[in-house]
Formats: structure tokens, C-alpha cells, sequence
């Protein structure tokens, strides 16, 4: 009996005591890998929102091309519009950086430049942060143009017209700004001829334009 007692309590301890649990031996996250949790968390959420589909539109843009002006030229501009769902609406101004053409001989010619203001009407298509709006307006401005390498030179102002076409491409990076790539088409209203004294032409404006450029846009609020 005595014998029985003492193994009953030698092995008492080893029934007393638990098994350690798996799960104590897990490290607990620390405060670092819940903030970034947190983080990538939130821009997975700003990500799956929509774009904005109502609201003011601010753009600003540079671009270049062959409109209304001798030769490749660089401008930029500005619009501001109204966009509701599938339509929006774009008042904007433009100006392109001087260029001067010359007269074969070289010394000789004159220097160009074109300030215009516009309106257009845009259908928009696409779902998502990717759209296209496709656009048909018209504009008017002034052609300037000063002779170049001759005595006693002048400042002659034209008159500037011409209906256009615009196909957009417009990626929103957020729900409120866009990148944006615009392409546009137009034909001019009015055709001139611009020479220097009895020289002969030395610039025509040209039957039609093509203008492409970058920029970005803001939809408010």
C-alpha cells in the first residue's frame, strides 16, 4: 500500500501541470505592421472609389502642332467646364509661343503668333477612372505677325476662326484629378496669305491643324 501511495504521488505533478498552449507561443503584431496594415488598408479603399461624375472642371495643358502658323509650335492653355455624368461643357483659352519663318535667302521673314478663345460640347464615354470625352466646338482669336529683318517693320493683326474636333483621353489617378492627352482636328474659317512688300508670299495658313498635348484637371467639389 505504501508503495501504491508513492506512485500515485510521483506522478501527481506530472497530471497537475498543463501543456503549454501553441498559441502563447505566437508573437503578437507589432504597432509598425498595424499602421502599414492600416495604410495599404486605406489605399485600397481611395483605389475602389469612383470618379467624380459631377462637378466644376479646371484643366491646364500644354501642347503642340501646326495650327493656324508656319511650321511646329508650342503653347498651352487653360479651360474651365461644367460635367454631369455623360456630358460636360468647356470654355478655354489658348496661345502659342512666337515662331518666325523666313524668306528662302534666310535674312528676311516674319515673326508669328495666335491668341484664340473657345467653347466646345463633349460626350463622355467610359466607365471607371478611364474616359474618353469626344468634343466638337469652335474658337476665335487674333493672328499677329511682325516683320523680321527689314527696315521700318510692322504689326499686322488678323482676325482668327475655325471649328474643331477633340478626342480626349482622361485617367483619374484619384476621383477629383485626371491625366490627361488631348487630341484635336480643326479647319479654319479663314485662309490669309502674309508676304513683305513686293517679296511674295511667305506664309499661307494651312487648310487644317492638328494639335496634341498633356495636362491635368480638377473636378470640384
Amino acid at each position: 500500500m505504501l508503495v501504491l501511495s508513492s506512485i500515485a504521488l510521483a506522478t501527481l505533478p506530472l497530471v497537475a501541470v498543463p501543456p503549454t498552449p501553441v498559441l502563447a507561443l505566437a508573437a503578437a503584431p507589432s504597432p509598425a505592421e498595424d499602421a502599414k496594415a492600416e495604410e495599404e488598408e486605406a489605399e485600397e479603399e481611395e483605389t475602389r472609389k469612383p470618379r467624380r461624375q459631377k462637378g466644376l472642371i479646371l484643366r491646364g495643358y500644354g501642347k503642340t502642332g501646326t495650327v493656324g502658323l508656319p511650321g511646329i509650335g508650342f503653347g498651352g492653355g487653360l479651360s474651365a467646364g461644367y460635367l454631369r455624368k455623360k456630358f460636360r461643357f468647356d470654355v478655354m483659352g489658348a496661345g502659342q509661343l512666337n515662331r518666325t519663318s523666313w524668306y528662302p535667302n534666310g535674312t528676311i521673314g516674319g515673326d508669328f503668333s495666335l491668341w484664340r478663345v473657345g467653347a466646345r460640347a463633349c460626350g463622355v464615354f467610359g466607365e471607371g477612372r478611364i474616359v474618353t470625352p469626344i468634343c466638337g466646338g469652335a474658337d476665335a482669336g487674333l493672328v499677329s505677325a511682325t516683320g523680321v529683318g527689314v527696315d521700318s517693320a510692322r504689326t499686322e493683326r488678323q482676325p482668327w476662326g475655325s471649328v474643331f474636333a477633340d478626342i480626349d483621353l482622361a485617367w483619374y489617378v484619384t476621383p477629383q484629378i485626371g491625366l490627361v492627352t488631348t487630341s484635336r482636328w480643326l479647319v479654319p474659317l479663314v485662309r490669309r496669305n502674309y508676304y513683305i512688300g513686293d517679296r511674295g508670299t511667305l506664309v499661307s495658313t494651312p487648310p487644317f491643324g492638328v494639335e496634341i498635348g498633356l495636362g491635368l484637371e480638377l473636378v470640384l467639389p
